[in-house]
């Protein structure tokens, strides 16, 4: 699915973000399913679960702040080390850096646009936030990214775990969160690489984390619709499946079985 150097130069660029970042930092994501289930997927399997090709970080905002709260915000101080002391560049709603896939050193823009661009790999950072604030644009001139159900993290510990990595507190979310965010993203996948990795990770969430999936569902079930995640799923095809199951190493009919667990 991912080439080793994307996920490597990603890994790498993890730990530096992480080490310059505020705490808590709440980590969602690709990176994060990775930390809810590289343990047991590595003990069943031999093999380390998929990393990401991006990063991507949960800030929490509420709607009464004022601009100056939101100056002194996390995620304005986060926005801060990313784009001026780390050196991404804005596009869109997101950060970017490039590198060289062969020496994974980074490259300059001068660097970048005379490398063949097969020869570049594009590291993202999306900053995404649980609500949209009324005073966001004018504060910080571009329209975020949103996730409402990252809240649920900064409003009660019951849904995240801290996880001491990188010699930092992350904050992730429980595989129940994790997973209702996934739910969320492959519906709207317009790549096919994203939505096969959405859902190998729906996969992965289900089997390969602390709780167990009754657990998990019930958890889910408490706040997201019944009948949405039977269209979700069900939309997911055999092809799909297949795909999935190729290229996390696992036979269709178990990667289709585990899937439908939620259905029931």
């Amino acid at each position: 699915m991912y080439e080793p150097y994307e996920i490597d130069i990603s890994y790498k660029y993890l730990k530096t973000v992480v080490g310059r970042l505020e705490e808590p930092i709440c980590l969602i994501g690709g990176w994060a399913v990775f930390h809810n289930v590289n343990k047991n997927f590595k003990k069943a399997t031999g093999r380390d679960y998929i990393g990401s090709r991006d990063i991507d970080l949960g800030f929490h905002f509420e709607k009464d702040w004022s601009e100056k709260d939101l100056h002194e915000s996390t995620f304005a101080k986060s926005l801060q080390i990313i784009e001026k002391d780390l050196g991404f560049m804005p596009v869109g709603f997101r950060y970017l850096k490039e590198f060289h896939i062969e020496t994974e050193q980074e490259l300059n823009k001068e660097e970048a646009k005379t490398t063949p661009q097969h020869f570049v790999f594009p590291l993202y950072i999306d900053l995404v936030v649980d609500i949209i604030h009324p005073k966001f644009y004018d504060v910080f001139h571009f329209n975020p990214v949103d996730e409402p159900l990252i809240e649920m993290v900064f409003r009660n510990k019951a849904n995240r775990t801290i996880e001491k990595s990188f010699g930092r507190n992350l904050w992730l979310p429980k595989p129940h969160v994790l997973l209702a965010t996934k739910l969320n993203s492959v519906i709207g996948r317009d790549k096919e690489h994203k939505r096969l990795k959405d859902i190998a990770d729906i996969f992965a969430l289900l089997w390969f984390t602390d709780v167990e999936i009754l657990d998990i569902k019930s958890n889910l079930l408490e706040f997201y619709d019944g009948g949405k995640i039977k269209k979700i799923i069900g939309s997911i095809s055999k092809q799909e499946i297949l795909n999935v199951a190729s290229i996390i190493g696992f036979s269709g009919e178990e990667v289709e079985r585990i899937l439908l667990e939620i259905t029931r």
